[in-house]
């Protein structure tokens, strides 16, 4: 169950078919959080802490900055949420520096616990989501360029479930 804070048609983050949650009725798996990215990710706090359900949340990498202090608390307490960011290079094209992520990598690796994860391509990103919908015992980011990206040769390069040992 998740969603994205108003960029769900940039982020790819939409369960297709799955419906949005409106009103009174709660039967489908896509919510809209608006502009409110720390507002989001305390929600997702609060949905973890409830029980039964694995949130995730989704936006551009340079906004977790506003989200750091709910995605700070995810990681002391423990919790499962993911954290989708998209949009992870200077290479963002139309919306310019005020959303070019430069520093925002490095500030997540400074959250005791986050387990922060930048596939390399297609296959990687395959291997990171069976690490984000199987860690229990943290929140996982998913830090997700906008371009396109080569299917890296595993011949070459070994085998993408490497991903699950860090750098290989």
């Amino acid at each position: 169950l998740g969603g994205s804070a108003d960029l769900a048609g940039s982020n790819g983050s939409l369960l297709s078919g799955e419906g949005f949650i409106s009103g009174d009725d709660f039967s489908a798996r896509n919510l809209t959080f608006g502009v409110r990215e720390h507002a989001m990710a305390s929600m997702c706090n609060g949905m973890v802490l409830h029980g039964g359900l694995v949130p995730y949340c989704a936006t551009f990498l340079v906004f977790h900055d506003y989200m750091r202090p709910a995605v700070r608390l995810t990681s002391l307490m423990q919790q499962r949420v993911i954290y989708i960011y998209t949009h992870d290079s200077v290479f963002v094209g139309e919306d310019g520096p005020t959303h070019q992520p430069i520093e925002q990598l490095m500030a997540m690796r400074l959250i005791p616990g986050l387990v922060d994860i930048r596939p390399a391509d297609a296959a990687e990103t395959v291997e990171a989501w069976k690490i984000a919908l199987t860690r229990t015992d943290a929140p996982v980011t998913l830090s997700l360029t906008r371009q396109g990206l080569p299917i890296y040769d595993r011949n070459k390069c070994g085998a993408a479930s490497g991903l699950a040992q860090g750098a290989y």
